[in-house]
């Protein structure tokens, strides 16, 4: 069965759930990361308060979060994408303590923005490969076989023409 598309025909999808967990992990979680991301890039530049350490190492992370995600919605995700988005989001929670065990101010906006936003990250990463995973799990299929095999196989248990010649002989 075909579906009529706008410039030709196209196929009707045979596994709607997977389509479903597939629109759901690139596109959605894909958008919600890249919300983050926008916020991480944004958010230094509009207040403009507080050491720019900090702030900088903000945008750096958005803008490696706003390329996975991007990448992400037009290309498709996969576990790479996922670990990027879960490392960055790993760095975040950890890079208020470490800026500020090298000496370096870092005002007390910035540090709650970089904790929630590294922690919203980790949980859309461990969403979006949990999510990647089940839809591997489901869509691995029990091994049919092949119309060439089965055509074997009933070739090889069919009696040769010459046995049923010799048997309407006989009749």
């Amino acid at each position: 069965m075909v579906v009529h598309v706008d410039r030709g025909l196209m196929p009707r999808v045979s596994d709607p759930p997977h389509v479903l967990r597939r629109g759901a992990h690139d596109q959605i979680l894909g958008l919600l990361m890249l919300a983050v991301a926008v916020l991480l890039l944004l958010m230094p530049m509009a207040t403009q308060v507080g050491p720019k350490d900090a702030q900088i190492n903000e945008m750096l992370v958005g803008l490696v979060v706003a390329f996975t995600a991007g990448w992400r919605i037009y290309r498709g995700g996969s576990l790479r994408s996922d670990a990027v988005v879960g490392l960055a989001g790993v760095w975040l929670l950890v890079s208020p303590f470490v800026l500020d065990a090298q000496n370096t101010a870092v005002h007390t906006a910035d540090r709650m923005l970089a904790i929630v936003a590294g922690g919203v990250l980790i949980v859309l990463s461990v969403a979006s490969a949990l999510l990647w995973r089940l839809d591997r799990k489901r869509t691995r299929q029990p091994v049919k076989r092949s119309t060439t095999a089965q055509t074997a196989n009933a070739a090889a248990t069919r009696p040769s023409p010459a046995a049923t010649s010799r048997r309407r002989r006989k009749a």
